[in-house]
């Protein structure tokens, strides 16, 4: 019992000592991300739904590139495990108007604004011509 109890104290320190969930503000991510932002009104929506299917399979592109993604609503902001978190900073990119994708890129820069669903093979290969990402590819790290 006592194994298990230290166990859970370790799991949990990982899970809450997370880069996600130490972010307190989208800029957190300056520098080290490339930020996909999903702005609906709901969480649950069709065009979240759609748009997380698209990214089924992609998580060796999504990891060797950087990408993390965040859905972004009215009622909050969410993981991609949809965990609703304490994030700050979403709000200037919420327009009544839009619902959609935004890409910022590692400068925390507007690369990218689509409306919903944007093919996964559009922002691949936006990121793959952006200066910073060749710079990444020809690096020996």
């Amino acid at each position: 019992m006592k194994y298990i109890t230290t166990y859970v104290l370790i799991l949990g320190c990982f899970i809450f000592y997370s880069p996600i969930a130490m972010a307190q503000d989208i800029s957190d991510f300056k520098w080290k991300n490339r930020v996909l932002l999903l702005i609906d009104t709901a969480s649950n929506s069709k065009n979240i739904k759609q748009q997380i299917q698209a990214f089924e399979g992609q998580h060796t592109a999504f990891q060797e590139r950087d990408i993390i993604y965040f859905i972004s609503t009215p009622k909050g902001s969410y993981g991609s495990d949809k965990q609703l978190l304490n994030l700050s900073g979403l709000e200037k990119y919420r327009k009544k108007d839009f619902s959609g994708l935004i890409l910022l890129g590692k400068d925390g820069g507007i690369k990218l604004k689509e409306p919903f669903v944007v093919p996964v093979k559009t922002i691949i290969s936006l990121i793959d011509t952006m200066p910073m990402r060749q710079s990444e590819k020809n690096s020996p790290h």
